[in-house]
């Protein structure tokens, strides 16, 4: 069986676009129809990488000889050629340009190539008998780059100067399901847990990477990595990479099954960054997690998914939510997080939390089925109306984890519950050893129910309809009592008049409103605010001394609104001191929490 082949070249890299084709040995029928991905899970968005394409034209192979063949679109996606008569092969080719710096696209410029395959290799929906695979991707690249991929490396030619990598992938989902990273750094090689991993970096101003802050970088990462291996036990996957790219302010990650693609600002490494590290630690965490928790414990609907249209599910809460929640746990308890990280970290959290207005308008598996419509595209009342299956979901993890460890005096929590999901319905992906779990499949609510109840030995449905389909805020004070700590507001001196909104800068408007604010029946999101009594408020702290004093007082307000001015009478509130400042060393349940599970510690 000949393998249908994905071929790269990235000669155009200055020019920030490399040249694709795709080869169909042995078509069948009368027509070729391929389709560009739009979607893939993971990403949770619909994109157009079509748009990005352009000069594409297609060929047949007959007789040895090439015979133009004429390119027929169709819709946001669909490629249509006629195969000829007694053609051998049919080839497909094209130009794409990669100029957006996110780990779910295509970059490419003259220091490196970051290609996404969802982003780049077109889908085969009819002329040929081998559509599902097996598949070959060559890359041309310069002899000083190296490539980290976790496609199946078969064979590396020197070319004269240029060299030609070629990997292999036997179906649908290793091929797609996966990064390649190319440039000239080496990879840093290391061990954790009983496995081996590769870390492959780039910096996207070209910026000069400390040494030393790479060595913190990679003992951290196996100090976190060995933690996970001893809750989960040695995972079926090796040679894991993790694609680091040090940007000066992009941020995100990206999961896939033997692999993760993480953005982060270069700042993160710097020694005195501890907000940036912690964030940096918590994002390699948190894809991490998903190796088991997306990539290989799945919901329903991403058991088969279809690249063409994104596949919605009510699950978010757990397989982001719960996500977010196990990856800073194991951050603290790996001792890569101290105590107070993890303390500075909910503290920003519990603000973010109490902010938002929305849980008493979405519960959590709403807002996990309408996150292609809120998250991703938010609009300036989202924070009021609807809620993050990330955040909120983390802290209704926290919630369970607590009625968990009340009812198993600590022995039970909801790490062991994903542990016993993944040992029960963990999927099988190609190169894992062994076959998964012991009855391996796509998993529903009710599983996760169901593993609750039988692991605590009671019933934690009314729970777990209440976090999240439930309207209404979890008691994060309860929740602290629970585990022995306290949550307190951060006091403050500063009697600032509060107005309850978020404001962009240059020039000064209001970009939404916030929990309670006391001016959201007047204002409205783009208006500008001009004076507090007569004060040019030009900036964000010109409004500060403008309502220093102010608290409930009445204040005539000045704004511009589309252009036309107009004067309010507003009373600016106290600023409510919310409970985000946790203390307390926390009682038996806290430290199950917390301890680390290695044996060797």
């Amino acid at each position: 069986m000949k393998p249908i082949i994905h071929r790269l070249d990235v000669s155009t890299r200055d020019e920030q676009r490399f040249r694709s084709e795709i080869e169909v040995p042995n078509p069948v029928g009368s027509i070729l129809v391929i389709a560009f991905p739009r979607w893939s899970p993971g990403s949770y968005l619909i994109r157009e990488p079509r748009r990005l394409v352009h000069d594409l034209r297609a060929w047949a192979t007959i007789s040895e000889k090439e015979m133009d063949c004429k390119v027929e679109r169709r819709g946001p996606d669909e490629v249509r050629i006629k195969i000829p008569k007694h053609a051998t092969s049919m080839h497909v080719e094209w130009f794409a340009f990669g100029n957006d710096l996110s780990v779910r696209t295509n970059h490419i410029d003259s220091s490196h190539f970051h290609m996404i395959p969802s982003a780049t290799f077109p889908r085969i929906i009819r002329g040929s008998s081998d559509s599902e695979g097996p598949y070959q991707v060559e890359l041309l690249h310069p002899e000083d780059w190296s490539v980290t991929t976790q496609l199946k490396s078969v064979n590396c030619i020197d070319e004269g100067g240029i060299i030609r990598s070629i990997w292999t992938a036997g179906s649908r989902d290793a091929l797609y399901d996966g990064v390649l990273e190319a440039n000239a750094n080496p990879e840093v090689l290391f061990e954790a847990g009983g496995r081996r991993f590769r870390l492959k970096l780039w910096d996207a101003g070209g910026v000069t990477i400390d040494p030393q802050r790479i060595d913190y970088l990679v003992e951290s990462m196996s100090n976190l990595f060995s933690e996970f291996h001893a809750l989960f036990g040695e995972p079926p996957w090796d040679n894991y990479a993790v694609i680091l790219h040090l940007t000066e302010k992009a941020r995100g990650g990206l999961e896939h099954t033997g692999s993760q693609s993480s953005q982060m600002r270069r700042g993160s490494l710097d020694p005195g960054d501890k907000e940036g590290w912690r964030d940096l630690i918590s994002l390699l965490s948190h894809e991490y997690v998903h190796a088991w928790n997306v990539k290989r414990l799945r919901p329903k609907t991403f058991d088969d998914y279809d690249l063409s249209q994104e596949m919605h599910t009510d699950l978010l809460w757990w397989f982001e939510g719960v996500t977010s929640w196990l990856g800073d746990m194991m951050c603290l308890r790996s001792g890569v997080w101290s105590d107070g990280d993890w303390a500075a970290d909910l503290k920003r959290k519990l603000t973010r939390f109490h902010s938002m207005s929305g849980w008493d308008h979405q519960c959590l598996s709403e807002s996990s089925f309408e996150s292609w419509y809120h998250l991703y595209r938010p609009h300036p009342h989202s924070s009021e109306t609807t809620i993050s299956y990330y955040l909120q979901g983390e802290i209704a993890a926290m919630c369970m984890d607590l009625e968990l460890r009340r009812r198993t005096k600590g022995e039970v929590g909801l790490d062991d519950v994903m542990v016993d999901l993944w040992k029960r319905h963990g999927l099988h992906i190609e190169g894992d050893s062994g076959s998964g779990g012991l009855e391996p499949r796509a998993i529903i609510e009710q599983d996760i129910v169901s593993s609750m109840n039988r692991l605590s030995g009671g019933k934690l449905n009314a729970v777990v309809r209440r976090l999240v389909h439930g309207l209404g805020a979890p008691n994060m004070l309860e929740w602290s009592k629970g585990m022995g700590r306290k949550l307190e507001p951060v006091e403050s001196d500063d009697p600032v008049g509060w107005l309850g909104v978020q404001l962009s800068e240059s020039p000064l408007r209001i970009s939404k409103f916030l929990a309670g604010s006391p001016v959201r029946d007047k204002l409205q999101p783009g208006d500008e605010i001009v004076s507090i009594n007569g004060r040019r408020t030009r900036k964000s702290s010109d409004l500060k001394g403008a309502l220093r004093g102010r608290a409930e007082e009445k204040v005539s307000l000045t704004i511009s609104r589309r252009g036309g001015m107009m004067e309010f009478e507003v009373v600016p509130a106290k600023n409510p001191l919310h409970p985000v400042l946790i203390s307390g060393n926390g009682n038996r349940l806290w430290r199950a929490f917390s301890s680390s599970k290695r044996t060797n510690d």
